[in-house]
């Protein structure tokens, strides 16, 4: 380098890390000027680069996680949390509870405590939401609402898993409703018989339908769960996660346990209709027997449905049974006298096998003659007691409606709602956080036809 005629036509890295030692000469005044420019020039670049970096990591960093300030105001402990902040929140809310399918959030949202507080401002557990003290964006119902929809993204899942206590899904029509509370109409539509013969050029005969009607009110069925502020406070995760649970399991064992009274009810008869004055299961409707479950037992049941006569014509319904009721005790023997995994074989009940290898008649289903499907009943506590049903869509004598669900069709699933006030506080009365489940539904007989008993003594 010359120091007569100095020269910055290299880069500036260059320059700065050339192994060439520096002159201590002075330099002159214009190439030094030239040369603070492009160190200005570089600042500027490293502070847009830097402020582009901090917002892109803006819009995914929680605000306000760390302690405030102690000589800070009223305004400096207020904690500002955009959405992106609250959906972090709710994920955390949502790992508390068990949420299927959700990652562990960061360590300082994995407590409840903590969670409490940056959605309550509560830091005394008075019970009371502190809006100087909470985020910007929590209101009085933040918590709440967090924890409900929390535990409707545990429901659903553990509600598909309940198949032994939904087995009444398989075998009941659900009906739609207008949305009202009035008492539910179970109409049965009788048959016309054989048409008359209309001569020709005379006029046909008036025909009319019989049908027959049974009545049953809207229950509602339901409690709360108290999430205690011990429970919070000691970051119970285990106990927490147990409540969506205990909910969902106790709605849908309600619903199993009316359904199956309907068959166990007034000793095994049921329940008395008001078509007739008479028991469902009863001598006089030719639904009722106390034969023991066997190979031939089935085939008595199946014949005396299909023989079963329509409401009004009196003409034979012709309808084989669909499904087979029993306690868990049979379910095996059942399996076994369908032919479900064996296929061909002997005559089960008479034997491994017979001389001539029969085909059991039930292990293929045919057209108009289904397969029979064996379900197993959790509230069946009678040993040898068993049932039979034909399809619901075809003859739907069990029927069921639910107040919170007017369109019918479908079973719904059981419903959490937060149960709170602005203006009450978020603890309720006892220091308590309390999650409502409530179930409203109407359930009921339509007709003798189409079901029997077996009150095996």
């Amino acid at each position: 380098m010359s120091q007569e005629n100095p020269t910055f036509a290299a880069p500036l890295s260059s320059a700065l890390l050339s192994s060439a030692p520096l002159s201590s000469a002075p330099l002159p005044a214009e190439p030094l000027q030239a040369l603070a420019r492009q160190v200005d020039g570089l600042s500027d670049q490293v502070a847009a680069l830097s402020g582009l970096l901090a917002q892109q990591e803006e819009s995914r960093t929680v605000q306000g996680l760390g302690d405030a300030p102690r000589d800070a105001g009223r305004d400096g402990a207020r904690v500002h949390l955009g959405p992106s902040g609250l959906e972090q929140i709710q994920a955390a809310v949502d790992w508390v509870f068990g949420a299927p399918d959700t990652p562990p959030p960061p360590p300082d949202l994995r407590r409840t405590d903590r969670i409490y507080y940056l959605l309550t401002g509560d830091g005394g557990w008075t019970g009371v939401f502190q809006e100087q003290d909470a985020l910007a964006a929590a209101n009085p119902t933040t918590l709440p609402g967090m924890a409900v929809n929390a535990m409707n993204k545990v429901i659903v899942p553990l509600y598909e898993r309940l198949a032994a206590y939904r087995w009444y899904e398989q075998i009941v029509s659900v009906q739609p409703t207008n949305g009202s509370l009035h008492d539910m109409a179970w109409i049965q539509f009788g048959g016309i018989g054989d048409l008359p013969i209309v001569a020709d050029g005379a006029a046909y005969t008036e025909l009319s339908v019989a049908d027959s009607k049974e009545t049953d009110a809207f229950t509602k069925y339901g409690g709360y769960v108290g999430i205690t502020e011990k429970m919070l406070r000691n970051s119970d995760i285990a106990q927490i996660q147990a409540v969506p649970r205990a909910l969902t399991i106790a709605a849908v064992q309600t619903r199993s346990a009316r359904i199956a009274a309907l068959f166990t009810a007034n000793s095994g008869a049921g329940p008395t209709l008001d078509q007739d004055s008479t028991a469902l299961f009863h001598a006089n409707h030719g639904n009722l027997d106390t034969t023991a479950f066997s190979y031939a037992a089935w085939a008595a049941a199946r014949l005396e449905c299909y023989k079963q006569t329509e409401l009004g014509s009196g003409k034979r319904h012709g309808l084989w049974p669909k499904f087979w009721l029993g306690p868990a005790d049979l379910y095996d023997t059942a399996l076994t006298v369908f032919g479900y995994g064996a296929g061909p074989g002997g005559r089960p009940g008479e034997g491994a096998t017979t001389a001539f290898q029969d085909v059991n008649p039930y292990a293929q289903a045919r057209p108009g003659d289904p397969r029979p499907i064996p379900i197993a009943v959790p509230d069946f506590t009678d040993t040898g007691d068993w049932a039979y049903i034909a399809d619901p869509i075809i003859a739907p004598v069990i029927q069921m409606a639910y107040a919170d669900n007017p369109g019918g069709l479908t079973h719904p699933t059981p419903t959490l709602y937060l149960v709170t006030s602005p203006t009450a506080g978020l603890m309720f009365s006892n220091d308590v956080l309390p999650i409502k489940v409530r179930d409203y539904f109407a359930y009921g007989v339509a007709t003798y036809r189409g079901i029997g008993k077996r009150n095996v003594a």
